[in-house]
């Protein structure tokens, strides 16, 4: 692996090599990478998806889901647009959105196919445990950067890279899906290469606020 697939740095160094699975770490952003070579095919990947239980109705899952939501309510207005990007299956998310009366498009490369979100510009963008699956994250967020209006902003929730030398032992990175993990430095670098502005809410929440 030569170039960081987040920033698209060549200061990449191999870290670990656990069962078998080779991870490297961007000197420059601090990201964590799977190496390519380990990643799984589409039909696998979206047969793991299919068991992820996003049902709305356990209160468990719903309190996780607002912790984003809550965030992202407090910013929008009723006519905005918005975009449940990487939704899943069960768009649990939108669901609770449009139950407040909020206009919310849903996109998944495996459930939602719709390609025409991508002409489109809308008022907030928000991704619930999706970036740690993106191949090439540098790539997804430059056509997530595309589609947000002025003023508008991207809500992500994902689990940040653990302190401590816990990273072989961290349960997010098992996730056979899980290929890309991040800090708040990778954050930062991923703002600052599109001019956003960062903002963390809550635990393993950032919100990236684009003003151009």
């Amino acid at each position: 692996m030569k170039i960081c697939t987040v920033c698209k740095n060549n200061k990449l160094m191999s870290i670990a090599e656990i069962n078998n699975l080779l991870y490297w770490e961007c000197q420059v952003c601090e990201a964590i990478l799977l190496d390519p070579k380990h990643f799984i095919s589409s039909k696998s990947e979206k047969k793991h998806y299919l068991k992820h239980n996003n049902n709305i109705n356990d209160n468990a899952y719903k309190d996780f889901l607002l912790r984003l939501i809550n965030p992202v309510r407090n910013k929008i207005f009723i006519d905005d647009i918005g975009l449940d990007y990487g939704c899943g299956y069960a768009p649990a998310l939108a669901h609770i959105l449009r139950q407040d009366g909020f206009k919310v498009e849903l996109y998944d490369p495996f459930f939602f196919p719709n390609k025409s979100i991508f002409l489109r510009k809308f008022n907030y963008i928000t991704c619930t445990e999706v970036i740690e699956h993106f191949f090439n994250p540098n790539q997804e967020f430059e056509k997530i950067d595309n589609m947000l209006a002025r003023n508008s902003f991207l809500a992500i929730m994902t689990s940040f890279i653990p302190k401590d030398n816990l990273f072989e032992s961290w349960y997010y990175r098992r996730d056979p899906t899980h290929v890309v993990f991040y800090n708040k430095k990778t954050f930062e670098i991923i703002a600052s290469e599109r001019n956003w502005v960062t903002e963390y809410p809550e635990k393993n929440v950032v919100i990236f606020k684009k003003s151009n």
